[in-house]
C-alpha cells in the first residue's frame, strides 16, 4: 500500500497589524510635526484683505493695537528685533541693488499688524524698522471672508 503525501499547509495570511501600527505612528508624527510653527500672537487681530493668499505668518513681527512690537510673544524694539534676526541668520538679506538710494540691504521683515492699529501708527513702525536697517518689509494681512 502506497501512502499519499499530505498536502502542503496553506501559507498563513500576512499579519497586517504591524503595517497598521506603522501607518498610525506616521500619522501621529506628521500631526505633531505640522504644529511646530509658532502660534500667532493673541493680542493681534490681523488686517483684512479681500484678495490675498491664505498663509500662516511664519516667525512674523507683530504690532499690537497700541503700536507695541512683539516677536515670539516678547516685547521688542526695531533695533533689538533686527539684531536678533541677523544673529539667527533667519532674515534673508536683501541685495543692495533692490534697496532704495543705494543703501545696504538688511533683513526681510514680515510684519503682522493689528487691524485696529491706525495707519499712521503702522507707517511709524515701518519707518522705525527702515531706520534700524531693515530691508524689504512685507505686511501680512488676513483674507476677508466673502
Amino acid at each position: 500500500m502506497r501512502r499519499l503525501p499530505r498536502p502542503a499547509p496553506k501559507p498563513r495570511g500576512e499579519n497586517t497589524i504591524a503595517l497598521i501600527n506603522i501607518v498610525f505612528l506616521m500619522l501621529i508624527f506628521f500631526l505633531i510635526a505640522g504644529t511646530l510653527a509658532p502660534p500667532m500672537d493673541g493680542d493681534v487681530e490681523l488686517i483684512r484683505a479681500a484678495d490675498a493668499r491664505s498663509v500662516e505668518p511664519p516667525r512674523a513681527l507683530f504690532v499690537t493695537e497700541k503700536g507695541v512690537l512683539k516677536y515670539e510673544g516678547v516685547e521688542t524694539t526695531p533695533q533689538a528685533y533686527l539684531e536678533r534676526k541677523r544673529a539667527e541668520g533667519t532674515g534673508t538679506e536683501q541685495p543692495a541693488s533692490e534697496t532704495s538710494a543705494g543703501a545696504l540691504g538688511g533683513p526681510v521683515v514680515k510684519l503682522a499688524a493689528d487691524g485696529r492699529l491706525p495707519a499712521t501708527g503702522l507707517i511709524e513702525v515701518i519707518d522705525a524698522l527702515k531706520a534700524a536697517g531693515a530691508g524689504k518689509i512685507a505686511v501680512i494681512t488676513e483674507r476677508k471672508a466673502k
